[in-house]
């Protein structure tokens, strides 16, 4: 029998899913719309996409629209054929990911629960039964994301493993992640899948305070969103992840090794004793450490009753970043830096002096002016420069995408290919 005609985007775009085989699941969020261009953007890059809805998806689309889609008849309910088992069960074409986009909190909360009462969330239990990867794209009201037992129902999937990706808070609602993020996401676990297996990364994210007194502190607007997906995409491609974190202002990936360290001082403790008592492979350094640390902070809360004015004395918080060769010389180091209305031709040049000081394989470097870009921002705009001043421009996209150009530069690096 003869492909079905949607067969003829299948690479289109470009072949690292090709031989993937992905099941898409859907369920009854206004958001399955998007549905079948996210089936054809996974065909574009070759995967083959088999879509699974609930019953309450197929009052959303018909399910004739995802057949022509992707190419494959939908599972809209299970028959005597057996087909969670033929998709996702310990069979010799087994699915290599489930992928449920739109997720609904009643799906969420009945994967959690192990109730199986749709095709989609009995194709979940059953690739979860066999070890296929689970990613989860919740989309909803965002009071109903917020609500206590749903949040209780995502950590116990990620506890088992089940990959999370976080909504955008827009208009009172948690969108769905835009398409392109979601095949990132995807692309990150099967088509460079255990790139970074057996890999130990440190990363460091957040922002540092340093106490002026008991209450008031000197910080920056670093929200540890560039480091936090830094994590994940890590996490995603199979590596083993120690996350040394400040103050951040985004949910922590619960797969990584978690160690808090909130001031310069501390964090520099915690990350030369990580590398004296683990062989890391890398070290990416994105989180802002504060450069000024009072001299002497003060016990007690000044109080502006009895002082007019304040004056402060400010020293140089300890380049973190300095001592890591020092400590772990083969260690693959990833220094960040942030600099302030610049030419991309004067940040290239502070950014390789920098580099050079900090002995670091290879430094990112962005300009911070705009409210579209670094600090506290959803995008970013990167310079990665390397010792030979070689430089990749990743232009301006969202930070899990950044994060995953960046971790497909570390994973090059630390897997060279052989010469013939």
């Amino acid at each position: 029998m003869a492909e079905h005609p949607s067969m003829d985007i299948t690479a289109a775009l470009g072949s690292d899913l090709l031989g993937k085989k992905i099941i898409l699941g859907i369920t009854g969020s206004v958001a399955a719309v998007k549905a079948p261009e996210l089936a054809r953007l996974l065909m574009r890059h070759g995967a083959r996409v088999y879509p699974v809805m609930s019953r309450a998806a197929t009052e959303i689309i018909h399910p004739h629209l995802m057949h022509w889609a992707t190419g494959n008849e939908p599972v809209c309910k299970l028959t005597g054929a057996i087909e969670h088992i033929a998709l996702a069960g310990d069979v010799e074409e087994m699915a290599d990911l489930l992928l449920i986009a739109p997720a609904t909190a009643n799906t969420i909360g009945k994967i959690a629960c192990g109730i199986d009462d749709t095709p989609v969330t009995t194709v979940a239990t059953t690739a979860l039964g066999v070890g296929i990867p689970v990613v989860i794209v919740p989309a909803m009201h965002e009071c109903m994301y917020k609500h206590p037992l749903l949040k209780l129902n995502i950590e116990k999937l990620k506890e088992i493993g089940v990959i999370l990706f976080e909504p955008t808070m827009i208009e009172g609602k948690a969108k769905i992640a835009p398409n392109e993020e979601i095949l990132r996401c995807v692309r990150d676990i099967l088509a460079r899948k255990g790139a970074l297996k057996g890999k130990r990364i440190l990363i460091t994210a957040g922002r540092t305070v340093e106490h002026i007194d008991p209450v008031r502190v000197i910080t920056n607007n670093s929200s540890g969103k560039m480091g936090i997906a830094l994590a994940e995409s890590a996490l995603n491609m199979g590596a083993d992840v120690t996350l040394v974190y400040g103050k951040v202002s985004v949910e922590l990936p619960s797969r990584a090794k978690l160690v808090k360290a909130e001031t310069a001082s501390k964090m520099k403790e915690v990350i030369l004793n990580e590398l004296k008592s683990t062989e890391y492979h890398a070290v990416i350094a994105s989180a802002a450490v504060g450069d000024w640390v009072p001299s002497a902070p003060f016990k007690e809360k000044v109080s502006t009753w009895a002082n007019e004015s304040l004056t402060l004395e400010l020293i140089p918080t300890p380049k973190i970043i300095d001592e890591i060769k020092k400590i772990s010389p083969g260690v693959f180091l990833v220094a960040f830096r942030a600099l302030y209305g610049l030419s991309k031709d004067q940040m290239i040049d502070d950014a390789f002096k920098r580099l050079k000081t900090a002995s670091a394989d290879i430094i990112a470097v962005n300009d911070v002016e705009g409210s579209d870009r670094g600090f506290e921002s959803d995008t970013n705009e990167l310079y990665v420069v390397d010792t030979d001043r070689r430089v990749v421009h990743i232009p301006l996209s969202s930070k899990r995408e950044v994060a995953s150009r960046i971790m497909e530069i570390v994973a090059e690096r630390l897997n060279p290919k052989k010469k013939k």
